[in-house]
């Protein structure tokens, strides 16, 4: 099999595993659709991807919320083939008292002119739980009051009758209440008797509770003429401080052995592995790496680029490229990142940005790159490369690369593992801890 079958198949098998996969997501969609926009005083409960439907069939989806006007202003997608009118009205059902809420939508009436792109349609009214309880607590309270509902107030009679019953059965065991008291007396006569034999004993322990304050007395008196070493302790200021500043010492240790463990918590760490295939010189070459995360808002990673044996090399200008060091320093806010650094042993900056997912999740199911580097180059200019990964996996990435694009541009496709490694994230918390306690 040839070099170029080979790459014709590679790069055929890539590219229908990132089609695939955007669609197995279901972030896109082939149907026609358009956009209708509705406001609502509360949307609670009510998810980011809800259903539009129409008498419990989905004809659409929402696309996105925003605040406006101090009201909720909802975007809905709705499918091409279906028309809404000016009466048409939206409302937010939920399926049972606590399930999945989604916007019921009543078309209209033909009669009126249809709905068009960017026009608004009207809100109906959302009933809170409480509302609704009230609304029940009120129909019962006119129910009571209202002739017409005879058997509420039969039952309410039947309830005071039980309770003539209960007041009657306690009536009559009136007899047995009188015997419990007069036991009661007796116990209290045999607790004065009781009390009689033990003035004695009371009278010994009155005394010793006696000594026992002259005692204290004494002791008193000692540590305030300045006797013994508890009263060296408590009137030396000296020893005060040096005893306060000890005290002070070990909570800023324990405050700061506390703030270490939580970071160490939220620690995570990868060992990341890119193989890329040059379609331009025909060859595979290798990258592997480590990425640390302290926190969602900060990344380190720090790798090999190009990693091959050297010696086995001849070219002299790739024999230069190969085992480059990566060393980056990169930031993050949700959706996008940026990084700098050493990129193949260069220094570069690059930066980042996640479609779907924030940009510090464990998986993300479409991202971009930018990266450039070797800013010294005179004639040539700095290399610049893109590229574009999806996610096949929670540890698997596919995607294809242009490189140099500047100069020689090469198209790249490549894969991208990431493993997680609890393990050794763990380790390196407990590193960081030991390191404080030691101080």
């Amino acid at each position: 099999m040839s070099n170029q079958l080979k790459l014709g198949i590679f790069t055929v098998v890539g590219l229908f595993a990132i089609v695939a996969s955007i669609f197995a997501t279901g972030s896109f969609s082939l149907k026609r659709t358009y956009n209708v926009y509705v406001n609502f005083d509360n949307i609670s409960g009510l998810s980011r991807k809800a259903k539009v439907k129409i008498a419990g069939v989905d004809i659409g989806v929402l696309r996105g919320v925003c605040l406006e006007n101090s009201k909720a202003k909802l975007k809905l997608s709705i499918d091409k083939k279906v028309a809404l009118y000016k009466n048409a009205y939206a409302r937010i059902v939920s399926v049972g008292i606590i399930g999945t809420k989604y916007i019921e939508v009543v078309p209209g009436s033909a009669s009126e002119s249809v709905l068009k792109e960017g026009d608004f349609m009207l809100s109906g009214n959302v009933r809170s739980m409480e509302e609704t309880l009230t609304n029940i607590a009120n129909s019962v309270n006119k129910a009571m009051g209202n002739e017409t509902y005879g058997n509420i107030m039969e039952n309410l009679a039947g309830a005071i009758h039980s309770l003539k019953e209960i007041l009657d059965n306690i009536a009559a065991q009136n007899g047995q209440i009188a015997k419990t008291i007069n036991n009661f007396n007796r116990f209290s006569t045999d607790l004065v008797g009781v009390s009689a034999d033990s003035k004695q004993s009371l009278s010994d322990t009155l005394l010793s509770i006696r000594d026992v304050a002259a005692k204290l007395d004494i002791l008193v008196s000692r540590l305030y003429e300045g006797e013994g070493m508890i009263a060296t302790l408590i009137s030396d200021e000296q020893i005060a401080k040096e005893l306060k500043e000890t005290v002070t010492s070990a909570k800023e240790t324990v405050s700061t052995l506390r703030d270490t463990m939580l970071k160490a918590d939220k620690l995570r760490l990868s060992w990341d592995y890119t193989g890329r295939y040059n379609a331009k010189d025909e060859k595979l070459r290798n990258d592997i790496g480590i990425t640390i995360m302290p926190s969602d808002n900060k990344f380190y990673y720090v790798g090999v680029a190009n990693v091959a044996d050297g010696k086995s090399i001849t070219d002299q200008d790739e024999k230069q490229n190969v085992n480059r060091l990566e060393a980056l320093l990169g930031f993050r806010r949700k959706n996008s990142e940026i990084y700098g650094g050493a990129l193949r042993g260069k220094a570069g900056i690059g930066c980042g940005y996640s479609f779907f997912q924030p940009i510090y999740d464990s998986y993300k199911k479409l991202q971009i790159h930018a990266n450039a580097f070797d800013f010294s180059r005179k004639k040539r200019g700095p290399q610049i490369d893109a590229d574009i990964r999806i996610g096949v996996a929670k540890w698997l990435y596919a995607g294809v690369a242009v490189e140099d694009i500047s100069h020689k541009t090469a198209v790249t496709p490549y894969v991208k593992l990431k493993i997680g490694d609890r393990d050794l994230a763990a380790l390196l918390g407990i590193i960081g801890v030991a390191a404080v306690a030691s101080k």
